[in-house]
């Protein structure tokens, strides 16, 4: 029975079919035997060709369908770079405007004219730099996470294993995240737009997200924002090393790729610029070469790999794919699935996320090139009209006659020195003319200023108003001073910290794409851990660990000041140790948990409370004593008058009627004039009660005031009246 027959209960044996199909190849089977390979193979068979949904495509299209495809993708990014040439100037004069390259623009055309440039952008650009980078990129890490829902100890642990491992991945393990952070928020003031891009990267096996420079982004003119853009193409510079290193680990296709060290265009104005800021030139050696890849992400409808309806046939519609091509070759290199495996809609995946330092009115942003450019140019041409006007004024010159024979020729005569001549004085005087220069212009030096005040105004106002402060002013007034100048830059850093939020949730998601099965072991700085795909869940939210709300350190230091003196004024509503914990991290004190010691392993702590204790018992004390004093004096002057009121029986009806308005009542609450009568004293007569209001057997409220006080003890039980 040959292998491919099968009898009942009878397995194919695979190896032998394999075997056949190595040898005969797909055209060498009998039809039986193949569709018995493609049952058990279906991966190796189907259309597409590979069980991975990300495989290379190339070798599975017809060679004319790919040359043509390479064609049109060169002649689409030609088209996009055409229509932004502006863009392009605007970009490139702006980069000179820094003021850091020698080759700059504009001023007089003589010899020895100033080329200075006045610093207002590049100090703009550099105090953003330096305020930005410490608040987007914290020591511990740039991220942090939450949970999502219920709050479980089994949830809280996933969040900080996810926490921990994100960190990890950007400060430790993905190559030279910093300095792509640190480039990043250089240049996004300058052009208003940068982008990142996010993904896996097959060389280094492991995830990485890097700069993109803004020029070598490249978008069509009807684009408006990545999501609903019909194409945009990464322009990507690769050594001819790594080229074929892609093609040896098969992520790119084995074609045959010339050796060309051919300069590379140098149509891109943006490049030439940065190349002059550096002092860089192209240099053509074997070692440094370089191509010029077009990574395009586009839909499109493949041959071979299209849409196709409930109707089996297509539907013409393109799929999302990215397209890798060779701009001096026209080789495509990889065409790529751009969705997820189980996405039934095939919608577009973005790798890149896009900065913008201020948003435009179409798909690039505003930088402080497009909101100030205009005033540094004009303080850099009045700065340098001033430097010229200067140097007239200091070092003149004239005419003088051809007749004039002065000994030494036409050597200038250096500052201190004293030439001798053979002319004399009227031959000196009428031999030369001093052009009347004028001295630099005193409204010209105040527009200077004004000019520079109102850059300054724009690109620095936090700094200067929290610094003209006074340093005793109330915490309310410092935050007061911070927010009504920060009002522009707190913008700047929502928009930030949102792109933030989109790279962090974009890592996230191809970290578990790519996290291996058993999952991935790190070092945190806490122990050894190990994250696993499944920890990448909706359950969790990847966030960053910037707060859009503030943008400097002292904004944050001020704020957990003022939590800190409520929780002092208030120690029973708040939390004395969470406001301190707060102000230690917002003084980004690293392992403050450290210095905070817990109530049990805290003698002072327990001692401090003792004496409250013992404080709050005195005070208690004190305020019965007082009470007792108080209660006495009372009695006594109870005394006082029970005792007039016997010796003058005159008075009585009198006080009667003024205890009877005053509502008096003895200490249970009853009026004492229901209290049966008593005698005053034994040696006289009682009194007789004439008032009609009290009964026979009863005396008046005074006299029995008198008679009670006489009777009872003098204690906190004696009769109290009401006012």
């Amino acid at each position: 029975m040959k292998p491919f027959e099968l009898g009942e209960d009878e397995t194919p044996d695979i190896s032998a079919i394999e075997g056949l199909y190595s040898d005969l190849g797909e055209d060498g089977l009998l039809p039986e035997e193949l569709e018995l390979y493609k049952q058990y193979h279906p991966d190796q068979t189907a259309q597409g060709g590979n069980s991975d949904h990300y495989a290379n495509l190339v070798d599975q299209i017809d060679s004319t369908v790919a040359k043509r495809l390479a064609s049109d993708i060169i002649q689409w990014v030609e088209t996009d770079i055409t229509s932004r040439t502006d863009w392009e100037r605007r970009e490139a004069r702006g980069i000179k405007l820094l003021g850091v390259s020698e080759k700059t623009e504009g001023g007089a055309t003589f010899e020895g004219s100033s080329k200075v440039v006045h610093p207002l952008l590049c100090e703009a650009v550099n105090q953003f730099h330096s305020r930005a980078l410490v608040e987007m990129w914290p020591p511990e890490g740039p991220v942090k996470t939450r949970v999502l829902g219920e709050q479980t100890p089994e949830r809280s642990a996933q969040a900080e294993r996810v926490m921990d491992y994100m960190n990890y991945l950007y400060t430790v393990q993905m190559p030279g995240a910093f300095e792509e952070e640190d480039k990043l928020l250089f240049r996004l003031p300058i052009s208003g737009s940068v982008f990142k891009k996010s993904y896996y990267c097959p060389l280094e096996e492991t995830i990485m997200s890097v700069m993109v420079e803004p020029s070598d982004f490249i978008v069509p003119y009807q684009a408006t924002n990545l999501r609903t853009a019909p194409r945009f193409t990464h322009r990507v510079e690769m050594s001819h090393n790594d080229v074929l290193r892609h093609i040896k680990q098969g992520y790119y296709a084995d074609v045959s790729l010339t050796e060309s060290y051919s300069e590379i265009s140098d149509d891109n104005e943006v490049r030439q610029g940065i190349d002059a800021v550096e002092g860089r030139a192209n240099t053509l050696n074997e070692y440094g070469a370089s191509r010029v890849l077009y990574e395009m992400y586009l839909d499109y409808d493949l041959p071979g790999f299209e849409d196709v309806g409930d109707d089996g046939e297509p539907t013409g519609i393109g799929l999302p794919y990215i397209v890798t091509v060779d701009k001096d070759q026209q080789t495509i290199l990889r065409i790529q699935r751009n969705w997820k495996p189980d996405d039934p809609k095939c919608k577009k995946r973005i790798y890149f996320t896009h900065y913008r330092f201020s948003p435009g009115l179409g798909f690039y942003g505003y930088g402080l090139l497009h909101l100030i450019g205009g005033l540094s140019e004009s303080a850099t041409g009045t700065l340098r009209a001033l430097m010229d006007a200067a140097a007239f004024a200091n070092l003149q010159g004239g005419f003088k006659t051809r007749d004039a024979k002065i000994k030494g020729g036409d050597t200038p005569i250096a500052p201190g020195e004293w030439r001798e001549t053979d002319s004399s004085f009227e031959e000196l005087s009428k031999g030369f003319f001093r052009i009347p220069y004028v001295e630099p212009s005193d409204t010209m030096f105040k527009l200077l200023g004004y000019l520079d005040e109102r850059g300054q105004r724009f690109a620095s106002t936090t700094e200067n108003m929290v610094g003209e402060a006074n340093n005793s002013a109330p915490v309310g007034t410092t935050l007061a001073l911070i927010e009504q100048g920060s009002k522009a830059f707190t913008a700047i850093h929502k928009r930030l910290h949102q792109a933030h939020d989109q790279e962090f949730k974009l890592v996230g998601e191809l970290c578990a794409e790519y996290m291996p099965d058993g999952g991935y072991p790190y070092f945190s700085a806490k122990s050894d851990a190990l994250i696993m795909a499944q920890d990448f869940d909706a359950r969790i939210d990847i966030i960053p660990v910037s707060d859009p709300a503030i943008i400097s350190s002292t904004q944050r230091i001020a704020q957990a000041q003022s939590i800190l003196d409520l929780a002092e004024k208030f120690p029973d509503r708040i939390n004395v140790e969470k406001a301190i914990e707060r102000m230690l991290i917002a003084m980004r004190i690293p392992d403050y948990e450290e210095l905070i010691m817990s109530q049990q392993a805290n003698p002072m702590a327990d001692a401090l409370q003792q004496l409250q204790v013992e404080e709050l018992s005195a005070k208690v004390d004190k305020i019965k004593a007082e009470a007792t004093v108080k209660n006495i004096e009372g009695q006594f002057s109870a005394v006082q008058a029970a005792q007039t009121i016997a010796m003058t029986p005159a008075i009585t009806p009198i006080a009667d009627e003024l205890l009877l308005s005053a509502g008096y009542q003895d200490a249970n609450g009853a009026p004492l004039a229901t209290q049966p009568a008593a005698p005053m004293m034994p040696e006289q007569p009682m009194p007789q009660n004439t008032d009609p209001r009290f009964p026979a057997n009863t005396t008046s409220p005074a006299t029995g005031m008198m008679k009670g006080i006489e009777t009872q003890e003098m204690d906190s039980t004696l009769p109290t009246h009401n006012a």
